[in-house]
Order: C-alpha cells, then structure tokens, then sequence
C-alpha cells in the first residue's frame, strides 16, 4: 500500500466520532447484506422467470469466480489489514489474513455487474447494483479490514469475472443457436 492509500484510508475508517451513525450502516453492509443478496439470487435461480432466471445463474457463477481468484491474489500476495500493521480502527474481529484483494467487494461487484446486464433491467436498477456494491466495499474500510486498494482492485476482480461469465454465457448460446440450424 502506498502513502496515498493510508491516507485515504484515513478519511474513510470510522473514528470514535462518526461511529455512532454510520457504525450500523458499515456493518449491515459487510455482514448482512452480502447474504440477502445472495439468498435473493438464489430464490430467482429456483423460481424467477427468463431471462432473470438466466442471468441469476450467471451472477452465482460470477459471484463463486471472483471469490476464487480474490482467494488465489491474496495466498499469492500476502498483504496485510489495516488493523495488523496498528493503523486506523477495526470495528469487527477479523482474522490476521491477507487483506488483498477484498472478497467482499469481488463478490459484489461480480453481482453488480452480472445483474445490471440483465436484459430489459432499468436504468434505476443498474445504478442501485452498483450503489449497493459501493456501499459493501465503502463497509470494508470504514470497518477498518481493508486499504482502499483492497476494495478498488476487488472492484476490478468482481467486474472482470462477470463479465467472463457473460461472454462464455453468450458464445453458448451462440453456439447452441448455430448448432440449431
């Protein structure tokens, strides 16, 4: 992490001051919403309807191989929290494991980006995707378990994967369409 990254850092962990507002917020994002989003997908995965069912299926999809590739950065990278080299405040206990890239925010902006290609997905619904990742990767350093280098490049692992996903998904299809005729 560089100087630049400590200092922003700096700006967005929550100190004792501004804690009592946004404490519960930071913590929603990172412990709870992660899971509704995916007990949501799921649920569409089993009973929603063409195309969402689809693209529900492709976010899963999405959503397990940036958890996996953030997994392989941070085995080969080792780059530690915040809270194990003494800087700034963690507001959850946390294992001393490698901090980069964030899981988290992989995983949600694997969602993200899956779910806003969703054919016929309004304009309000692609931004609220991507604010709710924001707002997963903001959780992870006002908690003080990342750097904002952890989050950015998280950012970059998640929206990667899908859209990996969504080309394989359409190169099937294409393929399946060719083999039709």
């Amino acid at each position: 992490m560089s100087e630049l990254d400590i200092l922003v850092f700096s700006w967005i962990n929550l100190g004792e001051a501004g804690a009592d507002r946004l404490l519960p917020l930071a913590r929603f994002a990172s412990l709870e919403l992660p899971g509704y989003v995916l007990a949501g997908t799921v649920c569409i995965v089993l009973a929603g309807r063409s195309p969402w069912r689809e693209q529900a299926l492709r976010a899963l999809a999405a959503m397990a191989l940036a958890a996996v590739i953030a997994r392989f950065f941070k085995d080969l990278a080792h780059v530690p929290r915040p809270f194990m080299l003494g800087i700034g405040h963690a507001w959850l206990p946390h294992a001393g494991s490698a901090g980069f890239p964030s899981s988290h925010s992989s995983v949600a902006f694997a969602f993200a980006t899956c779910a806003a290609l969703t054919p016929g997905a309004h304009s309000v619904a692609r931004t609220a995707f991507f604010l709710l990742a924001a707002l997963v990767a903001w959780s992870r350093v006002a908690l003080g378990l990342h750097f904002p280098s952890d989050v950015c490049i998280g950012a970059v692992v998640g929206t990667m994967s899908a859209l990996l996903v969504q080309w394989l998904g359409a190169r099937d299809l294409l393929s399946s369409l060719h083999l039709r005729r």
